[in-house]
């Protein structure tokens, strides 16, 4: 198997990597990355706008009033210091009485002084009470915050116009500006998520690709709040299924595989909570059992043989391992069902790898997986292996042709249910980039089955089949080799040239 010339797909930025792929019917290619994280909340602020600190002391103290739809929990403002981390502010909030100096002389709803480091969010609550208690809401309403009595360094972020669908006014010292206070209303949970899976598609064989879009998140207040990574997708019966990665560490270790389902590509997403499919209590389809101080699971890739999901997923104790779990599609509930069957790839001999991405090819007959070793380095390498019954996995050795140094987390694609077809253009992609981490390039490179992959699959099974007329592969299939070419089903065979 061979990478032949290809192109980037993502300038850094800072990251998507762990690319899924699915090349479909009619050429198209749906992706799936790996892509930094963001924020909860309802934003005020027009973030494609101009944004620009305001040092408060020169203007004595900002506010903004604004208008909650719904009820939330608390209101974030974001506010930067100048690199230094020992600055102070006082944050009141207000219930908003007809003009900006009727509601101040009230007594605040809450107020807190804040010790301050660059660029944190300095949250408010509805009553001190509520810090600790997350069933105490604001009710849908008006209210205003001020931040006030700041050190000489405290300030806040400013943008030039607020976001569209939300109703608010910014003040200095109690007059009229324009544009928004970055702040956002939020559920109680974490403050920020690491990662969200983005969406893309191409219609010309990967040159070009659609805007991308935030598929999916994890959900404030439950077990995936701190991150939805490393996606895996497949499609059956009506439904894309994307695996992902999360933890409720925040050192980002101790992960575990979820999963969430939608009839399109970009959601909205139902997550499996345990029992079926919905709700904000998702809960994972393979927990991590190993040393809590290492890495865990997840980084799925799924293969359908029939109605039987073969899902695969890393499993790290400090060496990493790819572990194969098996369900019967035909029950909805199929996560309920999913049986560990055992670890099929194990690394050590090839430093530095990380996860498996794996497809079924039907033309020779054989799962294909591969991964990077030595990974995001200058001698980083694609390594391949095969497998007959998608369990029993042999190396075959590195991906020939030209990758580029630094990569890592590679994907290859393959078909809605995770198979490949020699005649159809197939893909290889991957992040790459050496130095500083997260500013990573994404890099696609078209995939050539030559000689050399056929005869590695043709030595193998003469071997298996020396003392037997046919061997047959998981689904039944004749596997016998010939002189001429490799038969793989009744009456098809793919000619060596």
């Amino acid at each position: 198997m061979k990478a032949l010339p290809g192109w980037d797909i993502y300038k850094a930025g800072t990251y998507r990597y762990g690319p899924s792929l699915i090349t479909n019917d009619d050429g198209s290619i749906d992706a799936w990355f790996a892509a930094g994280g963001s924020t909860y909340g309802l934003r005020y602020y027009n973030d494609k706008s101009t944004q620009s600190p305001v040092q408060i002391v020169a203007v004595k103290n900002v506010g903004q009033a604004f208008t909650a739809k719904e009820s939330f929990y608390r209101v974030s403002v974001c506010c930067p210091t100048w690199n230094s981390n020992d600055e102070k502010v006082t944050i009141s909030v207000y219930k908003w009485v007809s003009t900006y100096t009727s509601t101040v002389r009230q007594t605040p709803l809450y107020t807190k002084e804040v010790a301050m480091t660059d660029n944190m969010w300095v949250d408010a609550f509805y009553s001190d009470e509520a810090v600790n208690d997350t069933s105490i809401r604001f009710p849908a309403g008006r209210y205003l915050w001020v931040l006030s009595s700041p050190s000489q360094h405290a300030g806040v972020w400013k943008y030039s116009s607020k976001a569209g669908g939300v109703t608010c006014t910014a003040y200095q010292n109690g007059s009229n500006v324009s544009g928004s206070y970055m702040m956002i209303t939020q559920e109680a949970g974490a403050s920020n998520y690491w990662d969200a899976p983005t969406y893309q598609r191409s219609l010309d064989g990967g040159r070009t690709w659609t805007a991308e879009v935030t598929a999916f998140m994890p959900t404030q207040g439950s077990r995936d709040e701190l991150s939805a990574c490393d996606p895996g997708v497949f499609r059956f019966g009506g439904y894309y299924y994307l695996g992902y990665t999360s933890t409720e560490n925040t050192a980002g270790i101790d992960n575990h595989l979820y999963l969430a389902r939608s009839a399109s590509p970009t959601g909205p997403w139902e997550k499996w909570n345990g029992k079926g499919w919905g709700g904000r209590k998702p809960q994972p389809i393979v927990e991590y059992t190993g040393v809590h101080t290492a890495w865990g699971c997840g980084e799925p890739s799924f293969v359908v043989m029939d109605s039987t999901l073969y899902a695969y997923y890393t499993w790290d104790t400090g060496s990493v391992t790819t572990r194969l779990s098996r369900a019967s599609l035909t029950d909805e509930n199929w996560p309920a069902n999913l049986k560990y069957v055992r670890t099929v790839i194990t690394k050590s001999r090839f430093p530095a790898s990380d996860h498996c991405d794996i497809k079924y090819c039907d033309d020779i007959g054989q799962f294909i997986a591969v991964h990077t070793s030595q990974r995001m380095t200058e001698s980083a390498y694609i390594n391949v292996w095969l497998s007959g019954d998608g369990i029993n996995f042999r190396n075959i050795g590195k991906l020939s042709g030209t990758t580029q140094a630094g990569l890592h987390n590679c994907g290859i694609s393959g078909d809605e249910r995770g198979h490949m077809q020699l005649s159809k253009p197939q893909y290889i992609a991957y992040a790459y980039g050496i130095g500083t981490w997260g500013q990573w390039n994404t890099f696609l490179q078209p995939l050539e089955f030559n000689q050399e992959l056929i005869s590695l699959v043709e030595q193998h099974l003469e071997q298996e089949t020396a003392d037997a007329k046919c061997d047959y592969d998981i689904s039944g299939r004749c596997m016998k080799p010939t002189e001429k070419g490799l038969h793989i089903r009744q009456g098809k065979k793919i000619l060596v040239k």
